[in-house]
C-alpha cells in the first residue's frame, strides 16, 4: 500500500489543519482571491474539514458543508450529511439557509471526489458526473456575480464541461496546485462572475 504522507501531510499536522487539502485551497486563494470577508459559502465534499477551516477563517461567516461521510464538529460550520445528488440533501441546504436568513451564497466550492477505481476513464467519468451535480446547484443557490470552485479528474469530458458552464459566468479558468500529488490528474475549475 502506498504511503501518502508527504510534506503537506506533516505540515497539516503541525499547523493543526484537518487535512493536507487545506494547502490546496490556500494556494488557490493566493492565486485568485475568491474568498472574501462577509461571504456565505456552500462547501461540497467537506470531510474531514480542511477546507472548512480555511473558508471560515477568511469569510468569518458560517459555512454550510456537505459530505457523505460524517465530519467532526467544527466552529462556525453547519454540517449536512448526504449526497449532493440527492434532492433531500439539496432541500436540507435550502431549509438551513432559510433558518439562517441566507438568501444566496456568494460562492460554491467542491473538493469532493468519488471513490477511485484506479481505471482513469471510469474515475474521470464519475468525477465529471459529480461536478455536474455541483453545478446544478448554481441556479437555485448562487448569487449573481458569485463564483464556483470545483475539483475534477481531468479527462476527455473536461473541455465539454467547461464549455457547457462558462456561458453562465463572466470568467472561467483551470488550475493545478502544487499540493496535489504528482501522480494525480486532478485539476481545479473556477467559474467567476455568475450571470443569473
Amino acid at each position: 500500500m502506498p504511503d501518502h504522507r508527504d510534506k503537506y501531510y506533516y505540515l497539516a499536522k503541525k499547523e493543526r489543519y484537518r487535512s493536507r487539502a487545506a494547502f490546496k485551497l490556500m494556494e488557490i486563494q493566493t492565486k485568485f482571491d475568491l474568498l472574501r470577508t462577509g461571504q456565505y459559502v456552500l462547501e461540497v465534499g467537506s470531510s474531514p474539514g480542511g477546507w472548512s477551516q480555511i473558508i471560515t477563517s477568511i469569510t468569518r461567516n458560517p459555512v454550510i458543508s456537505v459530505d457523505i461521510n460524517q465530519m467532526e464538529p467544527l466552529e462556525n460550520v453547519i454540517f449536512v450529511r448526504g449526497k449532493i445528488e440527492d434532492p433531500r440533501t439539496v432541500d436540507k441546504i435550502g431549509e438551513i439557509m432559510q433558518g439562517a436568513g441566507i438568501k444566496h451564497f456568494q460562492g460554491i466550492v467542491s473538493d469532493a471526489m468519488i471513490h477511485t477505481s484506479g481505471i482513469h476513464d471510469r474515475d474521470h467519468a464519475s468525477s465529471y458526473l459529480l461536478c455536474q451535480s455541483v453545478m446544478n446547484l448554481v441556479g437555485r443557490f448562487l448569487e449573481e456575480g458569485g463564483f464556483v470552485l470545483l475539483k475534477q479528474f481531468q479527462g476527455d469530458l473536461t473541455v465539454q464541461f467547461v464549455n457547457q458552464w462558462k456561458k453562465h459566468f463572466r470568467n472561467s479558468r483551470t488550475t493545478k496546485v502544487s499540493a496535489s500529488r504528482d501522480s494525480s490528474s486532478e485539476i481545479y475549475i473556477i467559474f467567476d462572475g455568475y450571470v443569473a
